[in-house]
């Protein structure tokens, strides 16, 4: 759901802005591990490139009712350092954020990353759409009036911009990607996203990772563990205090109920 766009995850909050100057290709990491070492995430999680969208388990199509709770965050550098946002985030500490999203069946046109939307062809997969869920996950956390539009990039679904109200924007790109199927009913999804929260006057810039691992209950009830890490990109002035390490965890539980 993003694995949840949020880029589900990220609390979508307005610290959260990213730019990453460049990511090394390595070999692919084991998903289940990653998040069976939560929170010792001492090093960012190295991903392949994204090729064209992130294709879901069968079991992910229709029209979904998600009720989110923010369960812990952490800032590992602290007192040392605590990302700007942190402390206001507290707020939504189990608190349940509900919202709707939508996971599509499509085929894709192999002459470019656009998709086009199908219920007869054979060789049709199932991916999120993007816009619907960024947009109804950004107005469920900022409200309606504050978030004007999400725009994905037609030519490439890995990029979207989000407008919000005052002239503030957030530009994200999805720069790394892999999913992992565990068995019949447990799937994970990983993606890292360069994102760049621009407002008159300011910028933000950072790096997110969102790793989540769903659990099909029945057809009509899915859950979901959800792991969001934020890093900061190298021309941020105190990039050299992290490195590489996570600047603020975040860890979220998840229940998706199917709509009629």
């Amino acid at each position: 759901m993003l694995p949840f766009i949020k880029t589900i995850s990220i609390l979508i909050s307005l610290t959260l802005a990213f730019f990453l100057i460049h990511i090394n290709p390595v070999l692919a990491e084991n998903l289940e591990q990653r998040i069976n070492s939560y929170p010792n995430w001492n090093n960012q999680i190295s991903l392949p490139s994204p090729e064209k969208e992130l294709i879901y388990p069968r079991w992910f199509e229709g029209n979904w009712q998600v009720s989110n709770i923010l369960k812990e965050q952490i800032a590992p550098l602290a007192p040392k350092f605590e990302t700007p946002g942190f402390s206001q985030n507290a707020q939504y500490i189990d608190q349940n954020i509900n919202f709707n999203v939508k996971f599509i069946p499509t085929i894709m046109n192999s002459n470019s990353n656009k998709f086009l939307p199908t219920t007869i062809n054979n060789n049709q997969v199932i991916i999120a759409d993007r816009g619907f869920n960024a947009r109804a996950i950004a107005q469920a956390y900022l409200g309606e009036k504050n978030v004007k539009n999400v725009i994905i990039n037609q030519e490439n679904s890995t990029e979207q911009i989000t407008k919000f109200s005052e002239e503030n924007e957030l530009i994200s790109t999805v720069i790394g990607r892999q999913k992992q199927t565990i068995n019949k009913k447990q799937f994970i999804t990983s993606e890292i996203t360069r994102q760049f929260f621009r407002r008159p006057n300011n910028i933000y810039i950072n790096l997110v990772e969102t790793t989540t691992k769903y659990e099909l209950i029945d057809p009509n009830h899915i859950t979901a563990k959800q792991y969001t890490a934020v890093y900061l990109s190298p021309q941020d002035p105190d990039y050299f205090i992290a490195f590489n390490k996570p600047v603020a965890l975040y860890f979220y539980e998840l229940n998706l109920l199917k709509k009629p």
